[in-house]
Formats: structure tokens, sequence, C-alpha cells
């Protein structure tokens, strides 16, 4: 499931970023290869959360907690079915990924990779507070590399309007 997703988004947001002849084909193994054994009790500092209706899934994001000492919780992907877009999911998602480090790692910010030429993401990322910590090369899936951005947000609290685990007690 979070394949498929992962496959029709990447198909949708990277035409002109990956290979054409990459998002044809291998796309769909390569990603079924990415996802096996990413989840599940030997990976307990990452967490996949899914949105659905009634019809299924319709987006994920996943995340590692406190992946990185400087930068907190990777958001490792966060994906919404094309024809999903626009009802607020992706926020919904991000914001569910914040409360969960929060809640693990409540000393943690967190932070994602974005390429570049992904006007739409970054919109998106930077509407809801995303600052730009850094630009980078990076290698792509189906050969090559391409410049990603590093967004960060140093209190995801703050950010999403989400209460630290301490301001509960």
């Amino acid at each position: 499931m979070l394949a498929r997703i992962h496959t029709a988004s990447w198909r949708s947001a990277y035409r002109g970023i990956l290979d054409p002849d990459f998002l044809a084909g291998p796309i769909e193994q390569d990603r079924l290869d990415a996802w096996a054994g990413r989840l599940g009790p030997h990976q307990p500092h990452v967490t996949a959360i899914i949105a659905e209706d009634a019809d299924g899934p319709l987006g994920f994001v996943c995340a590692v907690g406190a992946e990185d000492e400087r930068w907190g919780t990777l958001i490792d992907n966060l994906h919404v079915l094309p024809t999903a877009k626009g009802r607020g999911l992706g926020t919904d998602l991000l914001a569910a990924a914040a409360d969960w480090s929060l809640r693990g790692y409540p000393d943690s910010g967190i932070y994602l990779w974005c390429f570049e030429q992904n006007e739409p993401a970054r919109r998106f990322y930077e509407r809801r507070g995303g600052a730009i910590a850094e630009r980078s090369r990076h290698a792509i899936p189906g050969g090559g590399d391409r410049t990603v951005i590093r967004y960060h947000w140093d209190d995801p609290a703050s950010a999403f309007g989400l209460q630290r685990p301490s301001d509960c007690l």
C-alpha cells in the first residue's frame, strides 16, 4: 500500500525531476524494495501514519525519530495521492508526524529534504513554517543527482499548534 501511494505520488510530482524511463517502469519495484522491512518491531524509531477514507488509503507520512543529532526527527516521506490533494491531508499528516516526534523525542525538531525543482512542495513546506536550513546535491533513484533543500522546524509544537508532553502534566 505505501509503495503504491509512493509510486503514484512520485509519478505525478517528480515529472521533470526523475528520469522518465524510471518513472514509467522500475519505480514500482524500487518502491516495493524500499518499503520491504523498513517498518516493524525491529525499527522502533520509525513510524508510518496513514490517511484514509472509506475507499482506502490516500496518503502517508513516514518519520524516523531523532534521526539527526542537530536537526531532529526526519520526515522521510510525505505523500498524498494526486487525486486526494487539496483536502488538507498533507498538513494533517505532517502535524501527526510532528506530534509523534514530540511524544517520543520532546527535545527534537523535525526536518525533511525536498527537491529544489519541486516548487509546489516548497511552497507547501514554507507556508507551514519550514525554514530553509541548507542546500546540497543528493543521488536520486533512477540515476544522477539533484539539488535538494533541507527544511527544518526547530519547534514543531509551535509550528503545528501541538502540546509538548510536558505541557500536558
